[in-house]
């Protein structure tokens, strides 16, 4: 997985994924989100439309990452997710979690 951290106009900051977020990748995105969240933004962004594949440990470190930022007085955004990964949350029972569109 690469992940890229970036400033987002109007505020914010964005980490861009791409690449699989699975078990060999969470604790890197984990670290990630800690260090973005060293100086709170108001708000972080995952842009997730490169992410090609999730596991349950992906999805473990996507709940973590918004608990982070709940902890840290961010707001986690969820951005770009495949149709794949939005219904892999949906089944999971986590879009009202994440704050994401029913249906």
């Amino acid at each position: 997985m690469n992940l890229h951290v970036q400033g987002r106009i109007g505020g914010g900051t964005v980490i861009v994924a791409r690449g699989d977020l699975d078990y060999a990748a969470a604790d890197r995105f984990q670290a990630c989100v800690e260090r973005a969240l060293q100086r709170p933004p108001a708000a972080l962004y995952l842009d997730l439309r490169l992410v090609t594949f999730v596991d349950s440990s992906g999805i473990g470190a996507l709940v973590s990452a918004h608990k982070q930022a709940e902890r840290a007085g961010s707001r986690l955004v969820l951005e770009n997710l495949s149709a794949a990964l939005l219904q892999t949350l949906r089944t999971a029972g986590l879009v009202s979690f994440f704050g994401l569109p029913p249906g």
